[in-house]
């Protein structure tokens, strides 16, 4: 009788080690998951020599930089033409360098939307993402790396513009949010 309990006592652990292995198992694919590691998406970003590959060091938030210097000429939540902004237009000086306010990838490249003209979204970390729009040139293309500071566009009078400007849009979770409350 003794050894029957042993034995139905030595089942039920092999079973809760079972378990509790499955969702070990379980919680690490979903932590690479969500962090975009099993994807391999953060490769070209390793920077430490003895990270594991596909790995990147983890960062809180993104630190957001301005794409240009140049006066708010409508801020967020501003009216343009009727509408309230989801962003802000910058007005800048044409030709002037457009840069990726944190590093990320392009998943858009337009040249047609209306009342936008020359549009970028760059995806960031953390669910946040870039649009910089109303451009005279594109410099990125889907797909491409883009790195804090780098040069993606030139600022036009393209889309509504009646004078040189950058349509700028920071979004969470496809929430639009105030640039100015969150860009340093």
């Amino acid at each position: 009788m003794w050894s029957k309990k042993i034995e139905i006592q030595d089942q039920t652990m092999n079973s809760v080690r079972i378990v509790k292995r499955f969702f070990f198992i379980y919680e690490i694919f979903f932590i690479f998951f969500l962090t975009g590691c099993a994807s391999g998406r953060y490769d070209n970003f390793a920077s430490d020599s003895m990270a594991m590959p596909g790995l990147k060091p983890f960062r809180a938030e993104p630190n957001f930089d301005w794409p240009l210097n140049g006066k708010v000429a409508y801020a967020f939540g501003a009216k343009e033409e009727g509408v309230a902004l989801k962003g802000m237009v910058i007005q800048g000086v044409e030709g002037q360098e457009v840069r990726a306010a944190e590093t990320g990838q392009v998943v858009f490249t337009d040249f047609g939307l209306r009342g936008y003209g020359k549009t970028i979204i760059i995806d960031h970390e953390q669910g946040y993402s870039t649009v910089y729009a109303r451009n005279a040139q594109v410099l990125v293309r889907n797909g491409d790396w883009v790195r804090k500071g780098q040069m993606i566009a030139r600022v036009g009078q393209d889309g509504k513009g009646s004078f040189p400007q950058v349509y700028f849009e920071l979004r969470h979770h496809s929430r639009p949010l105030d640039p100015q409350k969150i860009v340093g």
